[in-house]
């Protein structure tokens, strides 16, 4: 749908479809940049319970229209209607954080916020240096680790080159992390990928990041992946973090690369729960993956789809699932650009997910159960 106001047509989108988070403004936002369409958003996050624009969307807003020198307007506290006018894509050095809209100490995801504009400004040609404050390690989205090892692997197989450096970990509730994303100009146009059969696993990462919590509990963890991973073939990669953090916390995430695909597992430490079961608990979601024979977790999944987007050729990876976040984005995704999209069931557990720039329909054979799991 397209509203035209004065000489501007906006792609108007519902944020109350499907799964109605945050992340359709995220997306949102990265499509509106990388497009240059203007966009409204109307009922954002309707359904939620605490609805509209909270900090950490508001602040992917502000770093969006930093980079695209945007014209916005809603751009409030609980607002549930945002315009948004993209200009000229800049680099540069930027600084964004969460508790400048807050107020207060806040874990806000800036994962999140790094993948709203990351894609945007390498697609665009351009360099950034940007400093990102708040929650790094936080649940209900990916952390530092999974974007370090899982994420930005990823990318570089369509030709976006960035990388991630932490310097302060910000666990819920306290946040007041801080990190460092560096995003080099694309190889234009970019790779499509072929992540349909998996293959074998190559590698798989054990990384532990802690902040004032006794060091001598990371032998333990050790040990507990150390079993686990050689029952695979393989020796685990195993790294430690211990972050200056406000907090304390535990991350610990399971990173496996294969042959075609990447997968990651994350839990978070927990008051009274010992980290042999923290580990234990990433490890057999790492084993239910695995099992599908799928190329990536169904996370990363819908992750693909917008480099997938403006890449050279048709691409097709397969998840264990596809989410509602999937089925979301592949909607949104509609009102920018023109794709063909096909969602048809792999093995017997799993989802085939293959995207045609500029191609056209949908293509829907899901019909048991096992994909119709949503997030």
């Amino acid at each position: 749908m397209e509203r035209q106001s004065g000489t501007q047509h906006y792609v108007v989108i519902d944020g109350a479809y499907g799964e109605g988070g945050g992340q359709i403004v995220r997306t949102g936002l990265a499509l509106s940049v990388i497009t240059g369409q203007p966009v409204e958003f109307r009922n954002i996050r309707a359904r939620r319970p605490n609805p509209g624009l909270q900090p950490q969307h508001l602040t992917a807003v502000h770093a969006a229209a930093t980079i695209s020198q945007a014209r916005v307007e809603g751009a409030i506290l609980g607002s549930s209607t945002l315009r948004f006018e993209p200009g000229e894509v800049e680099g540069g050095e930027f600084l964004f954080n969460v508790e400048e809209i807050s107020g207060m100490g806040s874990a806000g995801s800036v994962m999140l916020i790094a993948q709203t504009i990351l894609v945007p400004l390498a697609l665009r040609g351009q360099s950034a240096r940007i400093t990102l404050m708040g929650g790094t390690h936080v649940g209900w989205s990916p952390g530092a680790d999974y974007i370090r090892y899982v994420y930005l692997p990823a990318l570089r197989h369509f030709g976006i080159e960035a990388e991630l450096e932490v310097e302060a970990a910000g666990f819920y509730p306290k946040g007041g992390g801080r990190c460092v994303l560096t995003v080099h100009p694309a190889e234009t146009p970019l790779r499509p990928i072929e992540w349909v059969e998996r293959g074998s696993l190559k590698k798989i990462w054990a990384l532990f990041t802690m902040s004032n919590l006794p060091e001598e509990i990371l032998p333990r963890g050790d040990q507990v992946v150390d079993t686990f991973v050689r029952l695979t073939g393989l020796t685990p990669s195993i790294v430690h973090q211990v972050l200056p953090s406000r907090g304390f916390g535990l991350s610990v995430t399971l990173a496996a690369e294969a042959e075609h695909g990447y997968a990651g597992f994350i839990r978070l430490g927990r008051r009274g729960v010992a980290i042999e079961q923290v580990v234990e608990e990433a490890w057999n979601e790492f084993v239910a993956w695995a099992r599908t024979r799928t190329a990536v977790d169904h996370f990363l999944a819908d992750q693909l789809l917008l480099p997938a987007l403006f890449a050279e050729g048709s691409s097709a990876w397969t998840a264990p699932r596809a989410s509602s976040h999937l089925r979301t984005s592949l909607w949104l995704a509609g009102h920018f650009v023109q794709l063909g999209i096909e969602l048809a069931p792999y093995n017997e557990q799993g989802v085939l997910i293959r995207i045609t720039p500029g191609g056209e329909g949908i293509v829907n054979l899901l019909n048991h159960s096992a994909t119709q799991t949503s997030t």
